[in-house]
């Protein structure tokens, strides 16, 4: 399905029903929202399960322009007035965990519950600006093949990497799906997104904080002083998994927001 929002189209993929809160779920740099189809599968029988492109990922058309955080976070509030959703548990994994901050900040009041997964609060160091500065130059020159040389030893452990052809040609289709505007796009967004840091101490509702045991760009002790941060948060490791804790393993990753979801009611 395609919404417009403020001129620009984006595409969301949807599955279920059922009285719970809708799940809304936001993508990883650089994969679309094809990500989350075993959390769609395991969470339609009780909710409805949403997960968005962004603008020139998946199925969604390119921004014309530089966008930041806040056009994300302002696209996935038209999509809940678009689909008339009061308030929905709202989750992301990496990118997606940026804009769900910056939605925590201009729409706090329309989610019920919160999941950061394989996430951080902190902006960009110099040096992380600056490599997303040469990778964005990259794919501006090369194409969007260039990604999956440069990304997937970071987004998977080691095992997966060397032993999951299925999951490795799983993410490399994805990457190739999105456009080189759409990844510089966000690349610029992600490189000048603000401290969420502060945030933190603000955040009022159920969160489940989820992260892989070998994520090397959000680590267990990134993730586990971001859970500390934010009032009564439930704080789960993934043993195994790197960036990715929700594709490479699947069932413990559910498991983890199957019991999250029925603690909240």
């Amino acid at each position: 399905m395609d919404h417009r929002t403020s001129g620009v189209t984006m595409s969301y993929r949807e599955l279920g029903e059922g009285t719970g809160d809708p799940l809304v779920l936001l993508h990883a740099f650089p994969l679309n929202g094809r990500m989350f189809e075993p959390q769609m599968a395991a969470f339609s029988g009780e909710r409805r399960v949403v997960a968005p492109d962004y603008p020139g990922f998946g199925r969604s058309p390119r921004t014309p322009a530089q966008p930041d955080v806040h056009y994300y976070a302002e696209g996935v509030r038209s999509l809940l007035d678009r689909l008339h959703f009061e308030r929905v548990v709202l989750g992301g994994v990496s990118m997606g965990g940026y804009v769900a901050f910056e939605c925590m900040r201009l729409f706090p009041e329309r989610v019920s519950a919160l999941v950061l997964a394989n996430t951080r609060p902190e902006p960009d160091s110099d040096e992380i600006r600056e490599s997303r500065n040469e990778m964005a130059l990259r794919v501006a020159q090369e194409g969007i093949e260039v990604l999956v040389e440069l990304q997937m030893e970071r987004l998977l452990a080691p095992e997966a990497l060397h032993n999951d052809e299925q999951l490795v040609e799983k993410i490399r289709t994805m990457i190739l799906e999105n456009s080189p505007d759409g990844a510089v796009a966000a690349l610029g967004a992600m490189r000048e997104r603000p401290d969420s840091t502060p945030l933190l101490g603000e955040i009022d509702v159920p969160t489940l904080v989820v992260g892989g045991e070998e994520d090397g760009i959000s680590s267990p002790e990134v993730m586990g002083a971001m859970a500390a941060k934010i009032r009564g948060a439930n704080h789960v490791t993934i043993p195994g998994t790197s960036h990715l804790s929700n594709l490479e393993a699947p069932e413990k990753f559910n498991t983890a927001l199957k019991e999250f979801l029925e603690g909240i009611g």
